[in-house]
């Protein structure tokens, strides 16, 4: 809209130049033509050329094209609005476009932006994305923490016939709000214990909670990052020295489960063993043991060897 008045502007400027210059020169030829001085002189006219107007009315009439055209790059959606802010269409295929001279043009970028929130930054907004400070919030427990979220997405075309305007505005007025506002909701969902040591489970939360909300209106959540999770350093110590009795209470357990298992292993080995001889010894009766005594006396003897037996007893002398 700006490019139309400059040009129609400088365009007006060069006809009304124009017009001048020919009313210029034509009282110039008035004067020529009329009588010559008291010493006989005449009067030469001083005629400008009508071309001294052309690059003014050039000039113009280029800025007032320009106006009529606008440029689309690649991953971007052009809203085209009418001079009372009604929308008039969109485009989303780069390279040129027409429109009339009284619109304007709002472009979109429709890849991924990203939402920051970390630490002490300062808020800023460029394009789709934006940084801002940390996200403070409550948990179950009812202990406070501050947290350091990132949010990836993307931009549908239609989302950007938005009620926002500008997507700067679009970004400002609602999408770092929902990131806030979603992040500190689901919090209340976690106590503190699971906010420190089970991160993942928040962050998939956020994500679902984040693509539900957003699911109607064209935006869609590429990935959630939760960087960090910050509480005071008086609920961090107490984690960690209930951490640390907590280990300790496992590891007097292992030991106790271990001498236990230890103990009732040598149990049933000793009861084993003891099993094993009372068997041996009810079967070894003086029958048994009889004729044990004669194989091994017959064993040693079968080659003629020498067999020594107690006194008293019957020698047994193998022969061939």
């Amino acid at each position: 809209m700006i490019q139309l008045i400059i040009g129609a502007g400088l365009g007006l400027g060069g006809v009304a130049a124009a017009v001048a210059i020919k009313r210029y020169n034509e009282a110039e030829r008035e004067k020529a033509a009329g009588p010559a001085d008291c010493w006989g002189n005449k009067y030469e006219a001083r005629i400008v050329s009508p071309a001294c107007a052309l690059p003014l009315i050039l000039v113009g009439a280029v800025i007032a094209a320009t106006a009529c055209l606008y440029t689309q790059d690649t991953g971007e959606v052009c809203v085209i609005r009418n001079l009372g802010g009604s929308l008039a269409g969109s485009t989303s295929e780069a390279g040129f476009h027409a429109k009339a001279p009284w619109q304007d043009v709002v472009t979109y970028d429709v890849r991924n932006n990203l939402i920051n929130f970390y630490g002490d930054t300062d808020y800023e907004v460029d394009g789709g994305s934006y940084e801002g400070k940390q996200v403070s919030i409550n948990d179950k427990s009812g202990a406070s923490a501050n947290i350091d979220i990132q949010v990836n997405y993307s931009l549908n075309p239609d989302a950007a016939l938005s009620e926002y305007g500008t997507q700067e505005s679009f970004v400002e007025k609602y999408i770092s709000n929902d990131v806030r506002a979603v992040t500190r909701e689901v919090s209340g969902g976690f106590d503190t214990v699971t906010m420190l040591t089970d991160r993942s489970q928040f962050t998939k939360a956020v994500q679902k909670a984040l693509t539900e909300k957003w699911k109607g209106i064209g935006l869609t959540v590429e990935q959630v990052s939760v960087q960090d999770v910050r509480y005071p350093k008086n609920i961090t110590k107490s984690y960690s020295e209930a951490q640390a009795a907590e280990v300790a209470k496992q590891k007097a357990q292992n030991e106790q489960e271990t001498a236990k298992v230890e103990a009732e292993t040598k149990k049933i080995e000793a009861q084993g063993e003891a099993d094993a001889n009372a068997v041996l010894a009810n079967s070894l009766n003086d029958q048994v043991l009889q004729q044990h005594y004669i194989d091994a006396l017959k064993s040693i003897g079968k080659d003629g060897n020498l067999v020594v037996v107690p006194e008293g007893s019957q020698p047994i002398v193998g022969t061939k």
